[in-house]
């Protein structure tokens, strides 16, 4: 059925009316049935430039620790949270979005202190960034290791343990994905992405994968699990198969800034400088791998030295051998003029992590300083160069709202409400950050517009976020969604 949406506007094109048949924008045409959309305004579906589902939805089954103080809070609430999910006496207590700096001496609670509070429970404390966090002893005998020391990891160290955290049961994880899709959704995202695909979550997305999902997922693995995913889903390596492609490959750099494990080329305030998490030759090993299976390539960079070497390892290719991975930084929220200059070269698109201005801005300016802290996620700087760039929540590290990423980049406030002013975006661009260059990112040419010949993924919303007040844009409502011409999403229901 061709249909003719007429009484509406799209500010990123100035129509005011399309038409859809067999999922696709199509010129307008007699013999369409009119459809009024009684002045909405109506976007391009946003595609999530990056994020990690699956790590969100089971965020949904953890206890929210954003707003505790104290660790006598943190730990009623673990309380309170095991005895409304019922949980059985092995399963593991986690709390996430833990943030140290509000805690006493600035530090999470200790081994002792949590086996104190839970001596037979397993617990496990998650920092926001999903690179640290704490286990009790009793959730370190789980995992198979000796409880020593205080407990608290960081990187690899904390990756490799939390990897071996017992998962909930299907039921409970396929209940908090159909949740997880629907919040994507109710923000007006039709596209998701898994941002680092293991070898425990294989069963999972077979499984995910087969009972259906409500939107387009695109998936990373780690150059050591790819071939895995690679095996279990072919039909998924070059297009979408039930709505799952396996996108490329992900690779980690470095660590988090506000935790000063990422690796800069200058040193932090205190004098340290982080670390990489890959040597030259490992980052050389795994772009010729991405390189040798045509997948595109993702590098998590958030210093400037992480930066340095991930561009460097690029240089030494060709130009036709880099558009073969199209190389993406994720995060890159610590670069120099000098380097954009050489993404700008070599091809690579940036991925920012603008909300970190938010999040974490205060932060910043203690452990950068002002000028650099002032540069994080150099969005104007990138759009001067004609770089293609955008702009990402990192779920769960940030809720999956690109909403918020947009007033981010726009606005560049701090929590406590201090500017960190110079890097500022139109919202012209930051939409087109998660429409059309999102889309370019993802090398699906198909999505991003509203125009003829596109896939009919748009969005409804409740008012012309090109005019309203910036400081408003984050309470923009998406009133539905629309995914290959059908509704996916409406607040009404």
């Amino acid at each position: 059925m061709k249909l003719s949406y007429q009484n509406c506007y799209c500010p990123l094109s100035g129509q005011t009316g399309f038409t859809v048949e067999r999922g696709r924008f199509v010129p307008s045409a007699h013999g369409a049935e009119r459809r009024d959309l009684k002045g909405a305004f109506v976007l391009p579906a946003f595609l999530d430039p990056h994020s990690h589902l699956l790590s969100f939805a089971i965020s949904l089954l953890q206890a929210d620790a954003s707003r505790c103080n104290s660790a006598k809070e943190l730990f009623d609430l673990l309380r309170r949270f095991e005895k409304e999910e019922a949980l059985s006496p092995s399963d593991f207590l986690t709390a996430r979005d833990v943030r140290p700096e509000r805690l006493e001496g600035g530090k999470f609670p200790t081994r002792e202190e949590m086996d104190r509070a839970f001596p037979d429970r397993p617990v496990l404390l998650q920092h926001p960034s999903g690179h640290s966090g704490a286990f009790n002893s009793a959730a370190l005998r789980a995992i198979g290791d000796t409880p020593d020391g205080d407990g608290f990891f960081e990187e690899t160290q904390f990756i490799s343990r939390a990897r071996r955290v017992p998962l909930p049961d299907f039921p409970r994880i396929k209940e908090a994905f159909d949740r997880a899709q629907e919040i994507y959704l109710s923000r007006g995202a039709c596209n998701a992405q898994e941002g680092l695909l293991t070898a425990e979550m294989l069963p999972l997305y077979r499984q995910l994968v087969r009972e259906g999902l409500r939107m387009d997922v695109v998936g990373y693995a780690s150059p050591e699990d790819y071939d895995a995913y690679a095996a279990v889903f072919p039909d998924s390596v070059r297009g979408y198969s039930r709505s799952f492609r396996l996108g490329g490959v992900k690779i980690f750099l470095d660590g988090s800034p506000q935790s000063k494990t990422a690796f800069l080329r200058e040193p932090y305030t205190d004098g340290t400088n982080g670390a990489p998490t890959m040597t030259e030759n490992e980052i050389l090993s795994a772009c010729r791998f991405a390189l040798a299976r045509g997948a595109q390539l993702l590098a998590h960079c958030n210093g400037d030295g992480a930066a340095q070497m991930f561009l460097d390892a690029l240089a030494r290719f060709s130009p036709e051998e880099r558009k073969r991975i199209r190389p993406v930084m994720i995060h890159a929220q610590i670069l120099g003029e000098d380097q954009l200059v050489r993404i700008a070269e070599l091809g690579v698109i940036p991925s920012f992590f603008v909300s970190h201005v938010f999040h974490w801005g205060d932060t910043h300016l203690k452990n950068l300083g002002e000028t650099r802290a002032r540069f994080l996620s150099p969005a104007r700087e990138a759009a001067k160069l004609g770089i293609p760039f955008t702009l990402h929540q990192d779920s769960p590290v940030a809720p999956p709202d690109l909403w918020q990423a947009i007033a981010c980049a726009v606005l560049r406030m701090t929590s406590s409400g201090k500017k960190l002013s110079g890097q500022e975006i139109s919202v012209r661009q930051a939409l087109l950050s998660v429409t059309k260059n999102a889309a370019l990112q993802y090398g699906e040419a198909d999505k991003g517009e509203i125009s003829v010949g596109k896939r009919a993924d748009f969005i409804l919303v409740d008012r012309n976020p090109l005019t309203c007040p910036p400081e408003e844009l984050e309470r923009i409502r998406v009133v539905a969604v629309y995914r290959e011409g059908e509704c996916v999403f409406s607040e009404k229901t």
